[in-house]
């Protein structure tokens, strides 16, 4: 079958690293195909919303009852309005707002609410947990347990048992807790939130706000992290600055690897990106290294036309894979990532089959000339361990298959690329 472009070149969306903001929404057009749909509820009574407005309050909230994050006194105001059972909220949570904190909460330029847009079945329900642990000082705690837990609790009709057993996991006073949630004393406040939504324009899931300016629907990342720079700018009476830099562009503070923190190989001038969601121990993975990819890097990599960027993406039985993982991160540490990602493939019978395959990973180091100590320090302490996690999760996020998978990215254009494909997806990008 011949290679057709627009079949398999899309426009960059959630998947890779969460780029489009938006995906859910009770009005909103249809998914688009890289997205996860949301998983179907079973039927659950619905709590009356009939009752007086009881606000939420406390450390974590605002005088009105909103969460917050961030300076009290940021100029710039980002409010995301959110599903718990949204498949794209949950991936924006774990994998995008780690780096808005570090970028824009912590600098003190942003404060950051959070806003229900409860609308599919248990959302709502699962939205009063939230506000009956942040009684307790945990909201924002019970907020990322509801989302890196997902999949466990979304879909199951006892689902409220799930998250009880959460709040015992933070040591809630559990009276208390079970008490609030019973009572449905904030099910008015969290309706009160959607139609605050609704008004405001918001019919998709996360849907973000910026100084009362509603983001549209399909921006990119990248544009969102420069329509908060012009704003911050614009409030502080600074030049509005310049576009920010893609995740997928490599970062000069940190040789060797991209602004969204992924290692590549190839020139950083490569306009043809190729993104490859790896697996150390998959047999599969090492056949294409072996067997396929010499001739993709002679052809594309070793000539300047393409950066290979890697993600990882172990299978949940390969606990060697992980911790091969964690090791190319931590040689990605001293600059040597492509020398052990390649070390990897061609001795995977050797550490795969250890039975502590951290000593013979300690071994490639000292064969790389590294740092033998900061390495093992890293591989000991799991210093790469969240990096691992995080791929994975957007793997998972969006059903991908078993490694290896490839996306392939020009510009604002790109998407899913079958291994058989590859060679012609390449060429057609690069001689475009």
């Amino acid at each position: 079958m011949d290679f057709h472009p627009k079949r398999y070149v899309l426009y960059m969306g959630l998947l890779v690293v969460a780029l489009i903001v938006a995906a859910c929404g009770p009005r909103a057009t249809p998914l688009p195909p890289t997205e996860t749909p949301s998983p179907t509820a079973t039927s659950i009574p619905p709590t009356p919303t009939t009752g007086p407005l009881v606000v939420p309050s406390g450390p974590e909230y605002t005088a009105k009852g909103e969460p917050f994050k961030g300076d009290a006194d940021a100029p710039v105001i980002l409010t995301e309005f959110s599903d718990y059972r949204c498949p794209a909220c949950a991936s924006y949570a774990t994998t995008i707002e780690p780096i808005l904190e570090e970028h824009f909460i912590a600098t003190g330029k942003v404060r950051f609410i959070f806003k229900d847009f409860q609308f599919h079945e248990k959302a709502p329900k699962v939205a009063e947990a939230a506000h009956c642990a942040g009684e307790q000082g945990c909201f924002w705690k019970m907020r990322e347990k509801l989302f890196t837990q997902q999949q466990e609790w979304s879909q199951e009709p006892e689902f409220l048992d799930i998250i009880r057993g959460y709040a015992e996991e933070m040591e809630l006073d559990m009276a208390q807790f079970n008490a609030c949630l019973d009572s449905g004393k904030y099910a008015a406040y969290i309706q009160a939130s959607l139609e605050e939504g609704e008004k405001a324009g918001v019919g998709w899931t996360p849907a973000f706000v910026i100084n009362g300016q509603l983001v549209p629907r399909g921006t990119q990342l990248q544009e969102m992290f420069h329509m908060i720079e012009v704003a911050y700018a614009e409030a502080t009476g600074q030049p509005t600055p310049t576009p920010l830099p893609t995740i997928f562009d490599p970062n000069p503070e940190r040789p060797g690897y991209t602004y969204g923190g992924d290692a590549f190989c190839g020139s950083e001038e490569a306009e043809v990106v190729l993104v490859e969601f790896v697996d150390f121990q998959s047999q599969d993975n090492q056949e294409f290294f072996l067997e396929e990819w010499p001739d993709l890097k002679e052809e594309f990599v070793e000539t300047g036309k393409v950066r290979l960027i890697i993600k990882h993406f172990p299978a949940p039985e390969h606990t060697n894979g992980f911790k091969a993982a964690e090791a190319a991160e931590c040689a990605g540490q001293q600059g040597a990532f492509c020398s052990m990602y390649d070390l990897l493939f061609q001795r995977q019978e050797e550490w795969s089959q250890a039975e502590d395959p951290s000593t013979v990973l300690k071994g490639y180091a000292a064969e790389l000339e590294l740092d033998t100590d900061a390495f093992a320090t890293c591989l000991d302490e799991g210093q790469a361990k969240e990096k691992v996690k995080q791929d994975s999760l957007i793997a998972q996020r969006n059903q991908l298959s078993p490694a290896p998978q490839f996306f392939i990215f020009k510009g604002q254009r790109g998407g899913y690329v079958p291994r058989d494909k590859l060679q012609e997806a390449l060429k057609w990008l690069v001689g475009e």
